[in-house]
């Protein structure tokens, strides 16, 4: 009995390398020519995306003050030259100073920036879709959609900060900036 059990088990767990080696429908790898279509529309996605960041950019500038852009760039200058930068406690101190005006003002270019990005990351997942070989799974669709950390912001110390300021660390957190196409670098 004890031998019909192992048996019995080892024939369970043959079943389902068995049923996985049969399957030869798994998607094939894009060919070279698709990877390079892939590329040069994540490219171009991405020269759109940086273009509404740089709209968003102005009319956030725009909304400020002659004193108080001073005092936004003293305090990037700050956090650019601190030995420990405090990001979070900058964008505290930002959002005190700025007028209510600023802050509405603010926030509408965010949130204008961010309807028109997912409406471009709506349309270029679209067109990478169409450009990948037949059964491949939609990569960008995940858990962590919509989840950067400039969607996450809310206040509009923090939103001026990473709209300004020059640093990669705060690059990081838009939509659009670090892309990667799927299976690595892209095309040489």
């Amino acid at each position: 009995m004890n031998r019909s059990i192992y048996a019995l088990a080892l024939a369970l767990s043959v079943i389902p390398i068995a049923a996985l080696a049969q399957q030869s429908n798994a998607p094939a790898a894009p060919a070279a020519q698709q990877r390079q279509a892939i590329h040069a529309t994540m490219q171009r996605f991405a020269q759109q995306e940086e273009q509404l960041h740089q709209q968003m950019r102005s009319q956030i500038l725009s909304a400020l003050t002659p004193a108080h852009l001073r005092a936004v760039a003293a305090t990037i200058g700050a956090l650019a030259v601190a030995p420990n930068p405090d990001p979070q406690a900058a964008a505290q101190r930002l959002d005190a100073m700025l007028s209510a005006a600023e802050r509405g003002r603010i926030l509408a270019a965010h949130q204008a920036f961010a309807a028109q990005s997912r409406q471009l990351r709506e349309q270029m997942r679209g067109e990478l879709q169409s450009e990948m070989p037949q059964g491949m799974p939609d990569w960008n669709r995940g858990p962590h959609e919509g989840m950067t950390s400039a969607h996450r912001m809310s206040d509009p110390g923090s939103l001026l900060l990473a709209a300004l300021a020059p640093h990669p660390m705060f690059d990081m957190g838009w939509p659009g900036r670090g892309m990667m196409p799927p299976g690595g670098a892209p095309p040489q």
